[in-house]
């Protein structure tokens, strides 16, 4: 009598915190190209910003305060703006991911 096993493995890998929202983002001159600001995440929390629109992503890590401008919940710089593809708008509503804190 032959027996047949099969072994069936599911795998998932799941972001440490995988909890994305939409934040009203705006673009600001930072010193460095992937620094972000915002109200109240920890300095150093890294993020992934997701422009739903057109898919592009971008890592930036939080190193300021801000946006100061009511209804903005993040200020990104010029170059992540410009890999997201803001065009000449400058207030666009992103995705965002905590990747690491």
């Amino acid at each position: 009598m032959k027996i047949h096993l099969r072994l069936v493995i599911l795998l998932s890998c799941i972001p440490f915190a995988a909890n994305a929202e939409t934040m009203a983002a705006s673009h600001y001159n930072a010193k460095a190209p992937h620094v972000a600001a915002h109200r109240t995440l920890p300095m150093g929390t890294r993020l992934i910003v997701r422009n739903p629109r057109n898919g592009r992503s971008a890592h930036v890590v939080i190193g300021d305060r801000g946006p100061f401008i009511g209804g903005r919940s993040l200020d990104i710089s010029n170059v992540v703006a410009s890999q997201l593809g803001f065009g000449r708008s400058g207030v666009l509503s992103v995705q965002t991911r905590v990747v690491r804190n």
